[in-house]
């Protein structure tokens, strides 16, 4: 962070304190001087776009060119593993410290029931990019991307079943909570639902402004961000999506809840934004550094990590 906006950070801690805010204040004041955001090297300038940890030690990021980095030490080192593609990749999620998948460009599915030792291919047609995905367990789980349906799998990604939708739009991001109940975005700004496991996908809201990354934390609980600075926040489930003050117009990519309170969401031009109140508050936590954010992670409260262009790893160590 430059010295003006540091300045800036500062100016907004003091003027908080002299209007007499009380606790929420003297708290923020405290909380911004122990949060640390640091560098970790990724050994890459590549952009890199997902990042997922199974535990405080055991992580995966992907990104540009089929890259794949592994760390089993939380990020003190970073290995790459090796790709079977040279295409992007944009997302990577796994069930337990052995099977996972990375998605990307050009329809790729990626797949590792070894903790990443091989990756195999999975074969699939098309040029469309996959954005996103949520596996289950190691059979069932679903993608999302430039392409009409949200796609199902039930074979651990071998064959795909299209899931009509109420929108033709790009979608953005999916989140399920089990086999049943799950969420999706769209670059239109649509969230839909579904309680069957995607056999039926209904509407929620529509804002005309898109959206990039959703999460819930319980069937009631649940946060979507986009562009503009855009948070929507529910406690029933989506029956009512409430926009949330950010103070912030800058695109917003990345999520990460581990309770009902306590979140994270990250963007553009290295923004980190943080609440500790179910996103009534957001406050920005200096990230050290002015790459766009793609991605963020929390394996738990006090052990995250964020990822972006020019190869940024961030390791956040309160």
């Amino acid at each position: 962070m430059g010295d003006a906006s540091m300045k800036k950070w500062n100016v907004i801690i003091s003027i908080c304190l002299l209007l007499g805010a009380g606790g929420l204040s003297y708290s923020f004041f405290f909380e911004t001087d122990r949060v640390v955001w640091t560098t970790q090297s990724s050994g890459t300038n590549e952009n890199l776009s997902g990042v997922f940890f199974f535990d405080q030690q055991s992580g995966w990021i992907v990104g540009a060119g089929g890259i794949i980095l592994h760390t089993s030490n939380g990020g003190k080192t970073w290995e790459k593993q090796a790709s079977p593609t040279q295409e992007d990749l944009y997302g990577v999620d796994f069930v337990d410290g052995q099977t996972g998948w990375a998605v990307g460009s050009s329809m790729v599915i990626l797949h590792t029931t070894n903790g990443g030792e091989t990756w195999s291919m999975k074969p699939q047609e098309g040029d469309k990019t996959i954005l996103g995905l949520d596996f289950i367990d190691t059979n069932q789980g679903w993608t999302v991307g430039t392409f009409k349906d949200i796609h199902k799998t039930t074979n651990a990604g071998s064959t795909w079943i299209p899931q009509s939708t109420s929108s033709s739009f790009t979608w953005t991001s999916l989140f399920f909570l089990d086999t049943s109940i799950g969420w999706a975005t769209s670059i239109r700004g649509d969230i839909v639902h579904t309680v069957n496991g995607g056999e039926l996908w209904e509407g929620q809201i529509q804002i005309i402004r898109p959206l990039t990354k959703i999460q819930f934390v319980d069937p009631a609980h649940g946060w979507a961000v986009g562009a503009g600075g855009r948070v929507l926040a529910t406690s029933d489930g989506g029956k009512d999506w409430v926009p949330q003050e950010t103070s912030t117009d800058k695109g917003l990519w990345g999520l990460a809840f581990v309770d009902q309170k306590l979140g994270w969401a990250s963007g553009e031009d290295g923004l980190i934004l943080s609440t500790r109140n179910s996103g009534h508050n957001w406050q920005a936590q200096p990230s050290g550094t002015h790459e766009n954010i793609w991605s963020i992670h929390f394996s738990d409260a006090t052990h995250g990590w964020a990822v972006g262009s020019g190869g940024t790893i961030l390791n956040y160590t309160p």
